[in-house]
């Protein structure tokens, strides 16, 4: 529900834009929902984070606010990204098999449930013994080892290794590497797991063990090694080739498996292959078998053919069969036990059965939220996406950007995730917002999005840094570190990798810092700039000078204006910097917190920037605009939220080429000089749509690394 603090600022923004003025009479001066912030009274949200049989109950909706008088499937619809999900409806409860998360941005799937809408009804499977097999005392459990505490993004590929006696695992192909790491096992060095089982049986197990090789000697053959021993059993060397995934899978003899907590170890201390051997474990699938027995009142298994007797229950338990996760079956008839129950599965069943007490809850229930932004009858030049926390401070200027003719449309990012992406937190609902907005509101299409919250890399918060105030942005792969983060895909509204919008972002967290930018913005844009134009190049490569003469030359900058330092330290740039310039372009090495190797800028000189007219800032190099780092600001961030530093920066979000960069830069530094480019979006879009990314990966990837650190839509600010 919204609260009456946002619904107040909601209608303070549009009383400011209806007092400001008028734009042309047939636009709107701001679109916002209608119903701000509402919720639907017949829907709401549920969300799943892992496998398993999930209950609701009428008295836990009717908590979330949704009133069921009538609990039955003819009238209860659920449905997971647009496809209906079986339910089945007893005891004024909802039960369905939920399924965790196969998306990297959200740790938790997301379920609709509408009321007054007839449902899909769980296929039911009445019970037969008829040809049962002979009594079944075992039974088949998979259990999952699995942290997340290492994120490494240069080990997304496009092809996994396997040894030969397992499947490959889908969930670490192609695009979908799995970058997130539990342990990285270097030389001389033991990884122990410990994992407490229940109810084992003295029968064969096996495990396997999901690994990246971080190092590659060419010289040696398979030269990743270690010994894996389970309770203290040394069950053989694990061997495989390269900086590659591979899985490997090694039987664990009966007997060895006890009730209780196991052992499991990864030895990398004996001599090796290769002197020396690095590597990640992602996670450990161990297969065993147990008795039929639920614990905590659920199991889950696979059987073969056979009666089979479940036991460990506190009530009579439905059992389901969900070998097809997506279209589960409710297996009836079977004969009540004092604990449980009796009945015959057949070879491949998966079977997952829970009494009332066993069964899970949603994570959470949730409101769906109402919003027009389907409406075709909206336009907007300018598309602000936010969080509902941070769009109050962005009234100022909405009612500027008005004032100067564009219409503008403010979309909380949570209203987005539920008209475009079924309720999912993603940045897929983001760009389908977008490319809806291009191809159906009135004319004329957006031209600018402006994205006002931070990102991270860690989108599952496995690491628990995600910031408050999230509007994120997809990760994609590139060459020389694995993958980034780029805004650009987002106004890629057709596919061809092409931003279709100008799009810009504040990856700021709190609504101080965007009162803060507001002000700032909008102060830049009445400020006379200095006829200056700053060139700073990295000193340990004579190319980088020569480039910024070039680029200099290249985009008539006035040669008398034009002030190139060659290698300057900290102190002498910030020096120069606060003397003044409407430009200041760095060409050079850099990182996530640097310019140069020898410190031409650092984190540590931002808090020395005192810039009564900031620049705009230009940054040819590596890294230093990755606003996704989850325990890292960066150098571009650092200088964007510092009171008195810049408002526009261009920096990118991974490694690329200065050859690329001279590109891009070439066609930037023009538009940025020419006067009839009101906007800085304006020149960033041109200088970006110029590239010949069909030609050049190299190109396609500064098409989309290259982050414009600002309001897309601010004025110019040039001498």
């Amino acid at each position: 529900m919204q609260t009456t603090a946002l619904r107040k600022a909601t209608l303070l923004i549009l009383l400011a834009l209806l007092l400001v003025g008028t734009g042309p009479a047939c636009r709107p001066t701001v679109i916002a929902p209608p119903a701000a912030g509402e919720v639907a009274d017949d829907m709401v949200k549920l969300t799943v984070l892992e496998d398993g049989l999930v209950a609701v109950s009428r008295q836990a909706l009717a908590a979330a606010g949704l009133d069921v008088s009538d609990m039955r499937s003819d009238n209860l619809h659920l449905s997971q990204a647009g496809t209906a999900v079986p339910i089945h409806v007893a005891n004024d409860t909802l039960i369905f098999y939920g399924q965790a998360s196969d998306d990297r941005y959200t740790p938790a799937r997301t379920y609709l449930l509408k009321v007054g809408e007839a449902g899909l009804p769980m296929q039911t499977v009445a019970y037969d013994a008829t040809n049962a097999g002979a009594p079944q005392t075992g039974v088949t459990q998979v259990r999952r080892l699995e942290e997340n505490l290492i994120y490494s993004a240069e080990a997304r590929v496009d092809s996994v290794e396997v040894d030969d006696s397992v499947e490959v695992d889908d969930s670490v192909e192609d695009d979908d590497s799995d970058l997130w790491f539990w342990h990285e096992l270097r030389q001389q060095r033991q990884f122990e797991v410990e994992v407490t089982l229940d109810h084992v049986q003295a029968a064969p197990a096996s495990l396997r063990i999901h690994l990246w090789g971080f190092t590659h000697n060419p010289t040696v053959e398979d030269d990743h090694d270690f010994d894996l021993v389970v309770n203290g059993r040394n069950l053989g060397t694990v061997r495989w080739d390269g900086q590659t995934y591979y899985t490997s899978a090694t039987t664990i003899p009966a007997g060895l498996l006890q009730n209780g907590v196991n052992q499991i170890v990864l030895d990398n201390t004996p001599e090796g292959a290769s002197f020396l051997d690095i590597f990640k474990v992602n996670w450990l699938e161990l297969t065993y078998v147990t008795s039929p027995t639920a614990v905590n009142n659920q199991i889950e298994f696979t059987g073969g053919d056979g009666l089979i007797t479940l036991d460990g229950f506190a009530d009579t338990p439905l059992i389901f069969n969900v070998q097809d996760p997506d279209a589960p079956q409710l297996l009836t008839g079977w004969q009540a036990t004092p604990d449980g129950a009796e009945g015959a599965v057949t070879a491949g069943m998966q079977i997952a059965a829970a009494s009332p007490a066993g069964m899970r809850a949603p994570e959470a229930i949730l409101p769906y939220r109402l919003s027009a932004w389907r409406d075709t009858t909206n336009q907007a030049d300018l598309l602000i996406v936010t969080t509902d926390a941070l769009a109050p401070a962005l009234e100022p200027l909405i009612a500027a950007r008005q004032a100067q003719g564009l219409s503008v449309a403010l979309a909380p990012v949570a209203e987005i995730y539920d008209a475009f992406g079924y309720g999912s937190p993603s940045p897929d609902s983001i760009q389908a917002f977008v490319a809806y907005a291009h191809a159906n509101w009135q004319p004329p299409q957006p031209r600018y999005l402006f994205l006002v919250g931070d990102a991270t890399a860690d989108y599952r918060n496995y690491l628990g840094l995600a910031p408050e105030n999230i509007v994120p942005a997809p990760m994609v792969p590139v060459e020389y570190s694995g993958e980034t983060v780029s805004d650009s895909r987002l106004v890629d509204v057709n596919g061809d990798m092409r931003p279709n919008l100008a799009v810009g972002r504040w990856p700021v967290t709190t609504p101080a810092q965007v009162e803060s930018l507001v002000k700032r913005t909008l102060a830049y844009e009445t400020e006379t700039a200095v006829n200056r134009a700053l060139f700073a190049a990295d000193g340990t490569e004579a190319q980088f000078a020569h480039m910024a003469e070039r680029l200099a030359q290249t985009a008539a900058i006035p040669q008398e204006t034009v002030e190139l330092l060659n290698g300057p330290q900290a102190a002498d740039l910030t020096t120069a910097w606060n003397n003044g310039a409407w430009l200041t372009t760095y060409i050079g090495h850099g990182s996530v917190t640097r310019w140069g190797k020898e410190d031409v800028f650092t984190l540590d000189a931002v808090s020395g920037l005192k810039n009564s007219t900031p620049s705009i800032v230009l940054q040819l190099t590596c890294l230093t605009g990755l606003f996704s780092q989850p325990d890292q600001i960066s150098l571009s961030e650092a200088m964007l939220i510092h009171p008195q530093g810049p408002v526009l920066l261009i920096a990118a979000t991974s490694l690329t080429l200065s050859t690329h960069q001279e590109i891009f830069a070439a066609e930037l530094l023009q538009g940025l000089q020419d006067p009839t480019i009101e906007r800085i979006g304006d020149a960033f879009q041109n200088a970006k749509v110029g590239l010949a990314i069909e030609n050049s990966n190299g190109l396609r990837e500064i098409s989309d690394t290259f982050a414009l650190l600002g309001d897309p839509s601010t004025l110019i600010n040039r001498p």
